[in-house]
């Protein structure tokens, strides 16, 4: 099975050549192997990612946003206990915001939100696809089952493909992102 890596292209040229020099006698490749194997194992992945990302992104966002108006409860509350209280109102002030900068850093460091978008859109572009496909419709509506499915392999592996390229300047040069947007007017 074809995991994402720079030797999808040449599982989807194998599953390509084996199809189409087993057409059926009416010239049409099977395609459900591929879409099982490749595209259904491909939605899997970008679906589970998807969750897990967007998952970890709503933890972090709710725990800063509860301890950020927490935080604000805290220094208001400050003015109104006994001067025995006010350092401990204070301590807590102190941890509770020290939490909202640890989580907005987490997330910067971690691109959650970034990553679900991500997935998320590729998810659902392969979706697309595979439905456009399956219905013989969008741009697979005029062609015969050969270029069809040459089509299908091809489109699927170019967002896949373009998946790889855009996941490692997502996650891999964070620190170019982040100055190349400090550095904008």
């Amino acid at each position: 099975m074809c995991r994402k890596g720079p030797w999808h292209r040449i599982c989807a040229i194998a599953w390509m050549d084996r199809t189409m020099s087993n057409a059926s006698s009416v010239g049409q490749p099977d395609t459900s192997e591929y879409i099982a194997k490749r595209v259904d194992d491909q939605l899997a992945y970008f679906d589970s990612s998807a969750l897990k990302n967007q998952k970890a992104y709503k933890k972090l966002k709710s725990t800063s946003i509860a301890c950020n108006v927490l935080t604000t409860m805290t220094i208001a509350l400050a003015f109104t206990v006994s001067e025995r209280y006010k350092v401990y109102m204070g301590i807590l002030a102190l941890v509770l915001s020290t939490i909202v900068l640890a989580t907005y850093q987490w997330e910067e460091f971690q691109n959650y939100g970034a990553k679900w978008e991500k997935f998320r859109l590729v998810a659902e572009h392969l979706k697309s696809e595979k439905l456009l496909f399956l219905n013989r419709a969008g741009h697979y509506a005029e062609q015969d089952g050969r270029a069809a499915a040459r089509e299908f392999v091809e489109t699927v592996e170019n967002i896949i493909h373009g998946t790889d390229v855009s996941y490692f300047s997502l996650i891999v040069e964070p620190g170019r992102r982040i100055e190349k947007r400090l550095q904008q007017p």
